[in-house]
């Protein structure tokens, strides 16, 4: 038998053995070389990770609001009836300007009749009262009458004279006019008719859904704007605010925070910041939205982009490449994001070379067992 043939066998085995066997560690996709909290990479997962040399804080940072244009709370008037009766008259409708002391509308009211009447007896009863009064005190003088006598209708006319003088208030407390069943409502502040709920010949009465009118002072506005709680320590009284709304976006409004809401809302997890106005052409409107734009003062050391931020529990932490290529995990404090980007209170320098892409990656390694 050929000798070729004898050894083929042999070199068959041979070559399935080298086929089985495991390649090199140099072959091998990643090799990965970990410590505690450090990874060293190379291979093509390295591909997946990017670093970028984190940049000095700000000098100040921009905060923006969302906020609605409201009306000024201490010019503005809710006005409904104190007295039930029938409207007799209307006088103003919704975009007419009133002054203070306007009559917007009369009410005939049998509420105002029956303490006109009121008014009418107590005022009979003291004149009889102090008349009675007077004869007593005479015919004490006379001998025909008692102290005693003279006493008791003394106090009886002090008694006539309150009950005339509670009748009156009862009527001067509503602001009615005595010798009149009309009742004439008039408008506490001078401002725009902004709303009307009423026409002639309605019922009304004081214990109504919904008033009759609303009257705001327009030429002052509030904006309220949404502060988030993570960003209340950013805002206080006294800064100023830029607002914009949609109608003129070419015009923008400058105001300052007079006031900083004292409780969270439990339900956005908000607080409202007050912005007031001057509104001489009245052009800003109650209703509309607005953004608002805060500039305060950067706090913290350096600037990274908010990718590169890591969050376990209450600890952030980021990946900072060492100088032999490797990757370390270091916990920051965080300050405020702006932006993609989020300033750094402690744990970095600018210029320290952060992991920005693939922290991810380099987290799982570092926490996966050894």
């Amino acid at each position: 038998m050929p000798l070729s043939r004898l050894l083929f066998p042999f070199a068959a085995l041979g070559f399935l053995a080298a086929c089985a066997a495991p390649p090199s560690r140099d072959d091998a996709p990643t090799n990965r070389r970990r410590t505690r909290g450090t990874v060293l990479l190379s291979g093509p997962s390295a591909a997946f990770v990017r670093v970028e040399a984190t940049s000095a804080a700000p000098s100040d940072v921009t905060h923006s609001l969302v906020a609605h244009v409201t009306y000024d709370e201490r010019h503005y008037a809710t006005i409904g009836p104190p007295v039930q009766g029938r409207v007799a008259a209307v006088n103003f409708v919704t975009g007419d300007h009133v002054n203070r002391g306007d009559v917007l509308l009369t009410i005939h009211s049998a509420d105002i009749a029956s303490l006109q009447s009121q008014v009418a007896e107590t005022h009979t009863s003291r004149i009889l009262a102090e008349q009675i009064a007077v004869r007593t005190a005479d015919l004490v003088r006379q001998g025909a009458a008692s102290v005693a006598e003279q006493l008791q209708t003394a106090a009886a006319a002090q008694q006539a004279r309150d009950e005339e003088r509670r009748a009156a208030a009862s009527i001067t407390a509503i602001g009615a006019r005595s010798g009149t069943a009309d009742y004439s409502l008039r408008s506490p502040i001078s401002g725009t008719v902004v709303e009307r709920n009423v026409a002639v010949g309605n019922e009304v009465h004081a214990d109504q859904d919904g008033p009759l009118f609303r009257i705001a002072d327009l030429a002052n506005v509030w904006v309220i704007a949404e502060v988030y709680e993570q960003d209340l320590s950013l805002v206080h009284v006294g800064d100023e605010a830029n607002v914009d709304v949609l109608a003129y976006p070419d015009r923008a409004f400058v105001g300052h925070i007079t006031y900083v809401g004292d409780t969270v809302d439990p339900q956005t997890r908000s607080v409202h910041a007050r912005i007031e106005l001057a509104n001489p052409q009245t052009v800003l409107r109650p209703g509309m939205y607005a953004h608002v734009t805060l500039h305060s003062a950067a706090r913290g050391v350096a600037d990274v982009p908010t990718s590169a931020v890591l969050a376990r529990r209450d600890q952030f932490f980021v990946f900072v490449r060492s100088p032999d290529g490797s990757y370390a995990q270091r916990e920051v404090r965080l300050g405020e994001q702006h932006g993609q980007h989020t300033t750094i209170l402690d744990g970095l320098q600018p210029g320290d070379p952060v992991v920005t892409e693939g922290s991810i990656l380099l987290d799982a390694e570092a926490n996966e067992a050894l």
